[in-house]
């Protein structure tokens, strides 16, 4: 029996690719490489399963800031390579996939990384069948903190401004994504991390799996949509 979709909006935190390495005796780094293999095909099976939004937190601030040079050193590099594989990915531009990259990569990548999310940004900007979203030197406590910061300025100079849900959504990094339906977190640690998208995933079921990042398939995606399939949905009442 084909597998029917209900949901509109998917995001993972794929942990556990140093553990990965670890178990195998190769540098912690490693795992990372075939965590990208990983997402490739679980991007083939979110499109089989025609999910219109997918969400993936590639990498956090604190991966960027707390952990060897060496290893930033190899993500870096590796995010270059692979995001210029992306721009010439077929099935990207076939299904009119506009990709999103999303957090403060601005900031703190190289130049020549920019240049290259930068140049698939633009290549698929006018798609609209699909939406895959890339979490990049991402802390949602620090969006969320940028946010008060910028609507207490606004207050200042505007007595009579009024924030409102809409007027806070506005203002996120992740302003033009939708509710998160289903939050997946591979690794065996049932937890969020670094506030996740906090302000979408606020209503969002939860799907915790032991299995380390690079050993997560379609088909286990297939088996967290069946499961949210399953469950009943109340937002609260």
């Amino acid at each position: 029996m084909k597998l029917v979709n209900k949901l509109n909006h998917i995001a993972i935190i794929p942990d556990g690719n140093r553990r990965w390495s670890q178990k195998r005796g190769l540098n912690s780094w490693i795992g990372h490489y075939y965590g990208g293999k990983t997402l490739k095909k679980v991007l083939k099976r979110v499109l089989e399963l025609k999910i219109p939004y997918f969400t993936f937190w590639a990498c956090s601030k604190d991966n960027l800031e707390k952990r060897s040079k060496n290893e930033v050193k190899f993500l870096l590099k590796l995010f270059e390579k692979e995001f210029k594989k992306l721009i010439k990915t077929k099935e990207i531009h076939k299904n009119k996939v506009k990709i999103r990259i999303l957090g403060f990569w601005q900031e703190l990548f190289p130049e020549k990384l920019k240049k290259v999310f930068k140049d698939v940004i633009e290549a698929t900007k006018d798609y609209n069948n699909y939406n895959l979203n890339f979490l990049m030197a991402y802390d949602g406590k620090e969006e969320i903190q940028r946010v008060v910061e910028i609507l207490a300025k606004i207050s200042q100079e505007q007595p009579n401004f009024k924030i409102t849900p809409e007027v806070i959504k506005s203002h996120l990094i992740t302003n033009e994504l939708p509710p998160v339906d289903l939050v997946i977190r591979t690794g065996g640690e049932p937890h969020l991390s670094a506030g996740f998208m906090m302000w979408e995933v606020a209503d969002s079921q939860l799907y915790f799996i032991k299995k380390l990042w690079p050993d997560f398939t379609g088909d286990d995606l297939e088996k967290a949509v069946l499961e949210y399939n399953r469950r009943e949905r109340k937002f609260g009442a």
